[in-house]
């Protein structure tokens, strides 16, 4: 048996509580990992209103993978202001700052089609870098992110005051 094609597409408000579902997914393996910076919480991390600015503006988006009817994962892109140091080389940066793909559909290439249409999405929109932050602990996204071609810019140091 072979699994349905996936297909991605631009996230809708009627996919709110699947999103919900896979943030809360992403947010227990962040807390898993790192139980020193993330917390539990009442109620959903992204709230409706959270995912409608980014959806409505021409600056971010929600991309869902969906395979028949099942939304199945999704990639969060912001555009990251520019820097207003004056040594820096302008750069128009877009931040993949989520992505992640349901626990039972994983080794099936979804993060692949995803981030390929960030990607897409992010050069549609005159960016000259994509860029992605991985904790340390996540290997597993370090390697992925580093099969596509990502490579590491800065490694941020943290010490417990």
């Amino acid at each position: 048996m072979t699994a349905k094609p996936v297909h991605v597409r631009t996230a809708t408000l009627g996919d709110y509580d699947v999103l919900v579902a896979l943030f809360d997914e992403l947010d227990e393996f962040h807390r898993q990992g790192r139980p020193d910076f993330f917390q539990a919480f009442d109620g959903p991390a992204r709230t409706r209103q959270q995912i409608e600015q980014w959806l409505a503006g021409p600056g971010a988006t929600v991309l869902v993978a969906e395979r028949g009817a099942d939304v199945i994962g999704l990639a969060v892109l912001l555009t990251r202001t520019p820097s207003p140091f004056a040594g820096a080389v302008p750069r128009k940066v877009i931040e993949l700052d989520n992505l992640v793909v349901r626990a039972d559909q994983r080794r099936w290439r979804v993060g692949r089609r995803l981030l390929d249409a960030a990607v897409e999405w992010s050069r549609r929109r005159g960016a000259t870098h994509v860029e992605v932050a991985v904790h340390a602990f996540n290997r597993d996204a370090r390697r992925f992110y580093e099969a596509f071609g990502f490579a590491a810019s800065i490694d941020r140091l943290v010490l417990a005051a």
